[in-house]
């Protein structure tokens, strides 16, 4: 390809890739934004305070933990693989 042939596809942008992260533990979503909700934040929020705080961002702070929510209980978390 030469210098004056144009590229085929949209241009790359300088957004990053969007990252998906979904529980696989069933029941752990409603019960999570019931205490997003809890806190007067959402999912979004939430995560995003997670990620800076764990990956040691200046003045990044845990986020708030509401009470414990209903249904909270019957989550169960799966075995960690050794």
């Amino acid at each position: 390809m030469t210098e004056t042939e144009k590229k085929r596809g949209r241009p790359k942008t300088e957004h990053d890739a969007p990252a998906s992260v979904r529980p696989k533990v069933k029941g752990l979503t409603k019960v999570f934004d019931a205490a997003a909700a809890a806190a007067g934040s959402n999912r979004s929020q939430i995560t995003e305070e997670l990620w800076a705080w764990f990956a040691r961002v200046p003045g990044a702070t845990l986020p708030p933990r509401p009470d414990r929510q209903p249904g909270a209980e019957a989550v169960k978390k799966p075995q960690r693989p050794t």
